[in-house]
């Protein structure tokens, strides 16, 4: 048989899609031979066959659907009774379709099908669900033996090209998937078979697409085992997905994409590995959808020096779940990461830089000092390693002072400060010469005259001693006593806590100039705040 057309087919096709059967010719070459049965008619055909050309246009507007340049196999061996059919190559030369999702997110794929009208129908009460009849239980007790013996042992497809266009975002979406090339072998409706498929081709201008892997073709939710790898697709293109899930268009980027699906048993278990190279994002878009995050701190945070984003998604799910959508799965993955980014940075920070992330969003300062102590100058070393890798992150310096334990440190080094004075010791400015021995008869002496230059006139150190006399307190010495009284007269303005607390800001840029190797631009101090907690050291805490 050769050349024999297909077009006046159409009203076959017409019965079950919205389709036209535009063009197509079959062509057979082989041995036919029926024999009677005592049951049913035999029938062995051993040959192959063509079809060329075949190309079907949508029935309203004339735009292609699908087709083929050519499908033909030389190997087809077709039997009924028992029913069975086997290849052991065929070819698919240039086939060609499109998918789309219109405004209303109906598909393309469901529109052309004719929904049947339905006969007889029975009126079944509401809640009810009708029982099924003999027929339909006979039907599917034995759905698995009545499929259709089918094997190909190699399914060769030669530059197949697939649109898919996304009309419900706004701007639309559209992409194309040309000159997928490659093998598919082992395919077959046997369950105890494997499929094994090698596929490359090519996304619009410059990307690329892969496929590798295995399944089990039929019975695709028993047993899935396959990796998808995009290289170098254009992110701008991707604007409209950004615009409505994000919230902002994107400008620039390229994106590889790593797709694993692994399904046993009709459950996922999915590894999604996401790498972005120079993104840029644009201008915010509306979109009700879109989630309501810092993007651009979380892209600094996941950006390193190379403008590089690496990002790995494990995703699962149960596929008999009702409200199960790989989609959905895969966007909830997404926000997750996306929320303990910009909720947690320090932390996400820590954990993309392998490094412990304990305490790293606060430096510590002892009360009444400026100075950084050894671990958090080692903290703040390791924060500036990481802001070098990450080029677009800046960081921020709130210099804390607490009012009352800070006055108290203060107070308690000018005291020190001046009795060591007094007794004659030596001082450099700001020094701590350590603490005050109110046994010592010289420091007795000192404090006796600094009481009574400071409070000659309300009795000086006389009025001290008449009141620890009558007091029962045997521990505290009258020494002390003066030395404490001295202590909390010395007057600390918030002027002086201020000026504290941006010395710490200071110290705390300084460290991670010169230990991090940050630059001067990326670190600023803000105003500084009072801190009301009641801890063991004043905390100033870092912001990104």
């Amino acid at each position: 048989l050769v050349g024999l057309p297909f077009k006046p087919f159409t009203p076959y096709i017409n019965r079950f899609a919205k389709l036209n059967l535009h063009s197509g010719a079959a062509s057979v070459r082989g041995k036919l031979v029926f024999a009677r049965a005592a049951a049913a008619m035999n029938m062995d055909f051993d040959g192959g066959f063509a079809v060329d050309d075949l190309a079907l246009t949508e029935e309203e507007t004339g735009e292609p659907f699908g087709g083929w340049e050519r499908l033909s196999s030389d190997s087809l061996k077709l039997t009924l009774s028992p029913n069975s059919l086997h290849m052991n190559e065929l070819m698919a030369s240039h086939p060609f379709g499109k998918v789309i999702i219109f405004e209303d997110k109906d598909m393309n794929l469901k529109r052309i099908l004719r929904r049947p009208e339905p006969q007889g129908a029975v009126t079944v009460p509401a809640g009810t669900a009708p029982a099924p009849t003999q027929t339909q239980t006979q039907t599917e007790q034995s759905s698995e033996t009545a499929a259709f013996p089918l094997a190909i042992e190699r399914l060769r497809i030669v530059s197949a090209n697939v649109v898919f266009a996304d009309l419900s975002l706004k701007p639309p979406f559209g992409t194309r998937m040309h000159d997928l090339t490659g093998v598919v072998t082992g395919l077959s409706t046997d369950a105890a078979t494997m499929a094994l498929v090698e596929l490359d081709g090519k996304v619009d201008e410059f990307g690329s697409a892969r496929l590798r892997g295995s399944v089990q073709p039929f019975r695709a939710t028993d047993f899935t085992d396959l990796k998808l790898t995009f290289r170098n697709l254009e992110m701008a293109n991707l604007t409209p997905y950004s615009g409505k899930f994000a919230g902002r268009r994107v400008d620039a980027g390229k994106l590889t994409v790593d797709l694993e699906y692994k399904v046993k048993q009709r459950r996922l278990a999915g590894e999604n590995k996401i790498v972005i190279n120079k993104l840029k994002l644009g201008e915010r878009v509306d979109s009700p959808e879109a989630i309501n995050l810092p993007l651009d701190l979380a892209i600094a945070l996941l950006e390193d020096s190379d403008g590089i984003i690496d990002l790995d998604l494990p995703v699962s799910g149960n596929l008999d779940d009702p409200q199960f959508s790989y989609g959905k799965v895969i966007w909830k993955a997404v926000v997750n990461v996306l929320t303990k980014l910009v909720t947690s940075p320090f932390r996400a920070l820590g954990s993309l830089m392998g490094i412990s992330s304990d305490k790293l969003e606060a430096v510590e300062f002892d009360f009444g000092a400026a100075t950084l102590l050894p671990p958090e100058q080692e903290k703040l070393k390791e924060i500036g390693r990481t802001l070098v890798k990450r080029p677009a992150l800046t960081l921020s310096i709130a210099p804390a002072y607490d009012r009352e334990k800070d006055t108290r440190a203060i107070q308690e080094l000018r005291i020190r400060q001046e009795i060591a004075q007094r007794i004659g010791l030596h001082v450099d400015p700001g020094q701590d010469p350590g603490p005050v021995d109110t046994t010592n008869p010289r420091v007795q002496k000192a404090l006796e005259a600094f009481s009574g230059d400071r409070f000659d006139k309300q009795g000086g150190s006389k009025e001290i001693t008449s009141e620890y006399e009558k007091s029962k307190d045997t521990v505290k010495t009258v020494h002390a006593a003066l030395l404490e009284r001295l202590t909390v007269q010395i007057p600390v303005t918030d002027v002086e806590l201020k000026q504290l607390a941006q010395s710490r800001g200071k110290a705390v840029q300084q460290a991670l100039i010169n230990l991090g190797k940050v630059d001067t631009a990326r670190v600023r101090v803000d105003e500084p705040v009072k801190q009301d907690v009641d801890g063991k050291v004043v905390v100033c805490k870092i912001s990104l």
